[in-house]
């Protein structure tokens, strides 16, 4: 459990264990016993946190290490089919992803993303890409930028990559499965970052 990175969370986005705690519908007795490890981090409650500290289920059971990177990504509902995934280091062959994102202004609250989907190749943006996604900047979009962004709904949750033109998200991809617009209403459709930085290593 990386408690640290948890409290950090907590902080950025002004979250206290009451509101976590809300989200699950338990008490706050029960997201410290999480944080200190005295609890198992279930399902059910990482969504919870994900939802308040606005960041990937999949990072939330990584960090609390209730599942390795590639088991979190696998357990996430509907992550199979988000179009970009968070970074998750393969060995050797990614030791330089780090650096490189260090260069483009990694930070606290800026995160490597994988492209998966090709719902932004119009924009040059394409399958194994990586890109620099600042979470910071999610309240601040402009209209034309690139962003991820949260769609909710009955089947669970997905990641999706598009371009904001408000009020909502469209694709610029040649991918029919891609091509609806989504409603950006803060519930349904929340935009969790900007992408700020994109390279590829081959």
């Amino acid at each position: 459990m990386d408690d640290k990175w948890f409290k950090t969370q907590q902080k950025r986005v002004g979250v206290t264990a009451d509101v976590i705690a809300a989200a699950a519908g338990k008490s706050r007795s029960a997201v410290s016993k999480i944080l200190s490890g005295q609890q198992r981090m279930t399902l059910d409650w990482a969504t919870a946190f994900a939802e308040t500290l606005q960041v990937p289920v999949a990072t939330v059971l990584e960090k609390a290490g209730a599942a390795s990177p590639a088991t979190a990504q696998q357990l996430t509902p509907g992550f199979a089919e988000s179009d970009v995934a968070p970074f998750v280091s393969r060995g050797a062959e990614d030791r330089a992803t780090p650096t490189l994102a260090a260069a483009f202004g990694a930070r606290a609250g800026v995160d490597v993303w994988t492209v998966k989907g090709r719902g932004m190749a119009l924009a040059g943006y394409l399958p194994g890409d990586f890109i620099l996604v600042d979470t910071h900047a999610a309240e601040r979009v402009k209209a034309g930028d690139a962003v991820i962004a949260q769609v909710y709904g009955r089947t669970g949750a997905r990641t999706v990559f598009r371009r904001f033109e408000p009020p909502v998200l469209v694709a610029a991809g040649t991918d029919p499965d891609g091509a609806g617009v989504h409603v950006v209403d803060g519930v349904n459709v929340v935009i969790r970052g900007r992408v700020i930085a994109c390279w590829r290593t081959n």
